[in-house]
């Protein structure tokens, strides 16, 4: 087994001064391939449109979110919301990179992987959100919401 001497070992801050700079423009180039690839793939994504209206039944358990403004529930890639503005409904695939991840946050929609932010008729509020989001006709009929 061989010995390290004293004079073969590098000190602990020139270790880490090497590694620094190579370590750090490794991570530089690393990062600029991942955003260019993000946002490249990001710019087909378009969500699917409704085949045929979808019913929410508001008495059903399991919308019972929707019984309070501020709740929604996600049902067919929708995301059916209460808000402040009445019954709401959009995608739940968020426009930036095609994600199923938008709720209703604050009284707008919200996607959670990457911070894009849209009004309640669908516009962009923010450089992720700017393609907008697709947002659905709503009509209420009793306690049946109908989504086209």
């Amino acid at each position: 087994m061989s010995q390290v001497t004293k004079t073969d070992a590098l000190s602990r801050h020139d270790f880490l001064r090497q590694l620094g700079f190579q370590g750090a423009a490794l991570m530089a180039v690393y990062c600029a391939g991942q955003s260019l690839t993000s946002c490249s793939a990001g710019a087909n994504v378009t969500p699917t449109p409704l085949n045929s209206p979808v019913t929410v039944d508001l008495t059903s358990a399991a919308n019972a979110a929707l019984k309070n403004v501020g709740g929604y529930v996600v049902t067919n890639n929708i995301v059916v919301a209460n808000t402040t503005q009445g019954y709401v409904a959009a995608t739940v695939v968020c426009s930036h990179e095609g994600q199923r991840q938008v709720q209703l946050r604050n009284n707008e929609f919200y996607c959670t992987a990457h911070g894009a932010r849209f009004d309640l008729s669908g516009k962009g509020l923010n450089a992720n959100g700017n393609r907008g989001l697709t947002v659905y006709k709503v009509a209420q009929s009793d306690n049946v919401l109908t989504i086209s």
